[in-house]
């Protein structure tokens, strides 16, 4: 059974796939996060291509069968194109989990400047309630999105951790 739906949603991120086609990672205000298929996005001619790009608040409609397909979408605003989004936008695409909405986070990607310790502290990761998780350290510099605990600035060069959030 085929289902089509309509929400908004923000392009967390865009691989490709196959020759044409393209892996889009969406947080949906309907859904949470999910990935979609954009079929033939990455041609020339694609009319999708320019509204699946990163840092895109688009309408978009969904066709789900076995999993999602882009059908349409349209851009209705974009983030601020800067580093600080960027890395806010690769948090949700590395920790929230798919298909289950939540709408504090999505107030929080469909506001004008998502702020990446904001997101942590709705997906439960508040920097008031932290310390180092290597050292106990109260001074904490990095989240560790690998191991999911913050670390002071000794700990993470220590730690060489590849994949991390630094915090402001």
């Amino acid at each position: 059974m085929t289902e089509e739906f309509y929400t908004k949603a923000v392009v967390l991120d865009k691989e490709p796939d196959g020759e044409a086609d393209s892996r889009v990672f969406l947080y949906t205000e309907a859904f949470g996060k999910i990935i979609g298929r954009a079929t033939s996005a990455r041609k020339i001619v694609s009319k999708l291509s320019a509204h699946l790009e990163p840092l895109n608040l688009i309408d978009i409609k969904i066709v789900q069968k076995n999993r999602f397909q882009i059908v349409d979408a349209l851009k209705i605003a974009a983030l601020p194109t800067n580093r600080e989004t960027l890395a806010a936008l690769n948090l949700v695409k590395e920790l929230a989990p798919e298909g289950e909405p939540d709408l504090d986070l999505w107030g929080v990607l469909a506001g004008k400047n998502p702020d990446g310790e904001q997101i942590l502290g709705v997906l439960g990761f508040d920097k008031k309630f932290a310390s180092c998780g290597i050292c106990g350290s109260a001074s904490l510099k990095h989240f560790l999105i690998g191991d999911l605990i913050y670390s002071c600035p000794a700990c993470f060069f220590k730690s060489g951790s590849p994949k991390s959030f630094v915090l402001k």
